[in-house]
């Protein structure tokens, strides 16, 4: 296989794994719509957490779901063209995407304080579909931030379930995330640098969080059904 047609597949590889974001976002905001419109105490609250679903349900979500599908489209032709595509055209969305999961992620971490706003069935349905999204999106970034530009694998993360880093592919930073995920938070990657190290601390963080918030969900529904 020459350099021409790797260097094709990889792209194809990645314009998959956005595209599969670019679902999966689509999904959560649709959901997270649904919850604003029909339920008129988030509608009518004032509080940071009940602006921020609006913004992202009512205005965010419409105008990048438009951008989003002709960047992607975009991206398709060029790569069904044989054309090179620079590194910019598939960071754009996959910062777009990290941007997504930090807003989505304070969104629900913040209805955990404020009950009263959101069925307690329906933030733990919204949690459940934000859960894949989540490991995918930190997937590519553990990708980004240590396969690409960089001379070898396993600069910045360690994957601990995949042993040495000449073996590394772009799957295995997604299953290293979801392995996590599966696993109750039982960290699958560990930083080598400084920066890879705290992006870890930050994931591990973020997915015991959000094990957090699915308990508290789970047992206020519980203590709803006595």
């Amino acid at each position: 296989m020459n350099s021409g047609e790797t260097r094709r597949i990889g792209q194809l590889k990645e314009w998959g794994v956005l595209g599969l974001l670019y679902g999966l976002s689509n999904c959560n905001a649709e959901m997270l719509k649904r919850s604003v419109m029909n339920d008129r105490v988030l509608l009518a609250s004032k509080s940071l957490v009940a602006q921020a679903a609006r913004l992202i349900s009512d205005q965010l979500h419409p105008a990048m779901m438009t951008i989003g599908a002709a960047w992607l489209g975009g991206m398709a032709l060029c790569i069904a063209l044989d054309r090179k595509l620079p590194r910019w055209t598939f960071d754009g969305p996959g910062l777009w995407f990290s941007l997504r999961l930090a807003l989505e992620f304070s969104i629900i971490s913040g209805l955990i304080f404020e009950p009263s706003l959101v069925q307690p069935g329906v933030l733990l349905g919204q949690i459940v579909v934000f859960l894949p999204f989540f490991a995918i999106t930190w997937g590519w970034i553990f990708y980004r931030m240590d396969w690409v530009g960089t001379n070898q694998a396993s600069s910045e993360v360690f994957l601990n379930d995949t042993g040495h880093s000449s073996s590394y592919s772009r799957f295995d930073y997604f299953h290293s995330t979801i392995h996590t995920l599966i696993n109750k938070g039982t960290p699958s990657i560990s930083g080598v640098s400084r920066k890879g190290r705290l992006l870890v601390l930050l994931f591990n963080v973020m997915a015991l969080s959000l094990y957090a918030v699915a308990i508290a969900r789970i047992l206020q529904l519980t203590k709803a059904s006595l």
